[in-house]
């Protein structure tokens, strides 16, 4: 068999996995605790330990920030741990910034996968998709001799597969009200589970909080005579004078570091500062002096798939974008108004997510009377359309179509916009993946949910 082939086999493998992500439905789903990943850990020779950690949690802009710090720090060799993918599994392990090629995932498959048939035999268990993964990057990382990774948490903090690091430095990024059937219906309560990742002496960097959360953080961070830090340190502004392309933001860091963007917002803004102080600190940490010219330059390489993403085709601009809760569609519309000169004649391709509230999702895009087309992605725990009906009856919303799937959404909204406007699609990375690989014509791995 070719690497292709090998892959594809071993992908099949690891879809069969439990994955909460998809919310597949399996005989005996693992539940949410530490004790399985710990014992996997054990098994590899702990690969969780005696490697350099930043640990990334967070409601909104993890992913974002988790990819600012490892582009910043290519000083290092650097490995980067994020979730979901967008388009490929390799997606989700990254050295040196880039995806891992297939090749060295069947590497490294062929070891870990023996962890299944183990458990299987040893604790009458099998490990869930996401702990695999974690254990996948963890060796991978160990063991290709990467200097730094960074991790970002796959869901919460406190009982996350990613929580058995011993990291160097924590980061928390914006917390806002989302997975609230798993975290907790109040802030204070999903605060609690996103700052479960601070460990003791080890220093916190937090960005702008709500009170409540920072609270929480605050007490969490005493009670583990761990240093907390801010991102309200970091002087980042917008250099507007200089906004040649509408496609970036053009951003001075500290009154002299002028650097280039693409990543679109005020909330990547926050983003930015929360990578910024957080390199400053594990450089610290380390005895060495940022090169915040070469460290800003390098923060402008990063780009992120599905975050306010704005791609022309064929006389359109659509605006590709994950957000899921009443924040990050705040954040959209920030940008939207920024970029879109027309937002009478934007045609919105909204699709969900269960556990993600299509209402307060929804309630600020209301104010910009939005054409709106609603859709399910592929994964199996996406929200059916007459469920997202039903729960935004009372926005009383324009609603054209609904339709079965992405494509049929994008088909829909080709037809009916107007030259040279724009088509705005959000509502879970999910969506935002799939008309992406519509849009720019890329080919989606086939996983055996479908």
């Amino acid at each position: 068999m070719n690497e292709e082939s090998i892959y594809k086999a071993n992908i099949d493998k690891l879809m069969s996995l439990t994955n909460f992500e998809y919310e597949k439905s399996k005989k005996n789903p693992p539940g949410f605790h530490l004790d399985r990943v710990n014992y996997m850990m054990k098994k590899f020779d702990y690969p969780n330990k005696n490697q350099t950690f930043i640990h990334v949690a967070g409601s909104k802009g993890k992913g974002s920030t988790s990819n600012l710090i490892s582009n910043g720090l290519m000083q290092f060799k650097i490995g980067l741990f994020t979730s979901p993918h967008m388009h490929s599994v390799t997606e989700r392990i990254k050295i040196n910034n880039s995806p891992i090629s297939k090749k060295l995932f069947n590497k490294y498959f062929e070891k870990v996968w023996l962890i299944v048939p183990l458990m299987r035999k040893e604790i009458n268990q099998r490990p869930s998709f996401f702990e695999f993964m974690t254990l996948l990057s963890l060796v991978i990382f160990r063991d290709e001799k990467v200097e730094l990774s960074i991790i970002e948490v796959g869901l919460g903090g406190r009982l996350d597969s990613t929580n058995v690091i011993d990291p160097t430095l924590c980061v928390i990024t914006q917390i806002s009200k989302d997975h609230t059937n798993i975290l907790g219906n109040t802030i204070k309560k999903i605060s609690l589970e996103k700052a479960g990742i601070i460990k003791k002496n080890i220093p916190i960097v937090t960005s702008s909080q709500w009170k409540n959360s920072y609270e929480v953080i605050k007490l969490s961070a005493k009670d583990k005579n761990a240093k907390l830090l801010s991102s309200k340190d970091i002087i980042l502004r917008k250099n507007k004078r200089e906004n040649k392309n509408k496609k970036n933001q053009n951003l001075i860091f500290s009154n002299k570091f002028k650097f280039t963007t693409s990543l679109l917002g005020n909330h990547q803004i926050e983003n930015i500062k929360t990578a910024l102080r957080s390199i400053e600190v594990f450089l610290n940490i380390k005895g060495i002096n940022p090169n915040w010219e070469m460290i800003t330059n390098n923060i402008s390489k990063t780009q992120m798939v599905g975050r306010c993403q704005i791609v022309n085709q064929e006389g359109m601009i659509f605006i590709i974008d994950g957000a899921q809760n009443n924040k990050s569609s705040k954040a959209l519309i920030n940008v939207v108004s920024e970029y879109i000169e027309n937002l009478d004649d934007i045609i919105w391709i909204y699709g969900a997510s269960e556990g993600h509230s299509s209402l307060e999702t929804l309630k600020p895009i209301k104010k910009l009377n939005p054409n709106m087309i609603i859709t399910e992605s592929r994964i199996p725990k996406a929200k059916k359309c007459r469920n997202i009906i039903k729960e935004i009856k009372e926005l009383k919303l324009n609603i054209i179509e609904l339709t079965k799937n992405t494509f049929e959404a994008y088909k829909v909204a080709k037809s009916i916009s107007k030259p040279n406007s724009a088509i705005v699609a959000f509502g879970s990375l999910y969506i935002a993946s799939e008309i992406n690989e519509i849009v720019n014509k890329i080919s989606r791995e086939k996983y055996n949910y479908e």
